[in-house]
């Protein structure tokens, strides 16, 4: 079974119980002809193919609003009471409580931010997120001033939200880092997880009685 979650930049296929990355280009060449169920928040490229199946009319989480992205709708469908955070080229911060989505945020993701830094001035360009105490304020050099700046804050919004002190989930490229600071679970593959039970769902619902 191979399921696709397409970005703007990069199709995250799902197949045999592994997970890579393919450049949308490729990505279209190399499974054309092959049964893909996915999701796709790409607005530039037409994934109408008669071998692939669309799971979005199938992701109706309850009290979602309009215009939410079928990924963050995904990762919602696949807990019951959690704090879910994928923290990718953007940050999506969503609160599920009895299965039901009861609020949420977005904000811009960690590597994108360190982006930001460097246009600001050369003398703030980073390569790496520094793993820092969150304690005290950094006083021994930029990467820690900067890593601070960055996580911070994030972690001090998820904090401040979780007044019942629900568990947290974290996803996505970034969301080990996040997880480490949060005392929250890391679960790298949880939108592949909670697309495989859509499709298993569809399939039996479409199979010969």
């Amino acid at each position: 079974m191979i399921i696709a979650d397409i970005g703007n930049s990069f199709a995250h296929i799902f197949k045999e119980g592994e997970v890579y990355n393919l450049k949308i280009e490729d990505f279209l060449k190399e499974y054309k002809e092959k049964r893909v169920y996915f999701i796709s928040v790409n607005k530039k490229f037409n994934f109408n193919n008669e071998n692939w199946i669309n799971l979005e009319p199938f992701i109706k989480p309850k009290n979602v609003y309009e215009g939410m992205g079928v990924d963050r709708k995904a990762l919602i469908l696949s807990v019951k009471d959690a704090i879910v955070i994928d923290a990718g080229s953007a940050i999506t911060i969503d609160m599920v409580k009895d299965s039901k989505f009861t609020g949420g945020t977005i904000l811009p993701g960690i590597w994108k931010l360190k982006e930001c830094y460097a246009q600001i001035s050369p003398a703030l360009k980073i390569d790496d997120i520094k793993n820092i105490s969150l304690n005290k304020l950094p006083t021994s050099d930029t990467n820690s001033a900067i890593s601070y700046g960055i996580i911070a804050p994030i972690v001090a919004l998820v904090k401040k939200i979780n007044k019942e002190n629900l568990p947290i989930i974290c996803t996505g490229g970034d969301g080990e880092i996040l997880a480490n600071y949060l005392n929250a679970k890391y679960k790298k593959d949880l939108i592949f997880k909670s697309l495989l039970n859509i499709v298993r769902r569809l399939n039996v619902n479409n199979s010969p009685a």
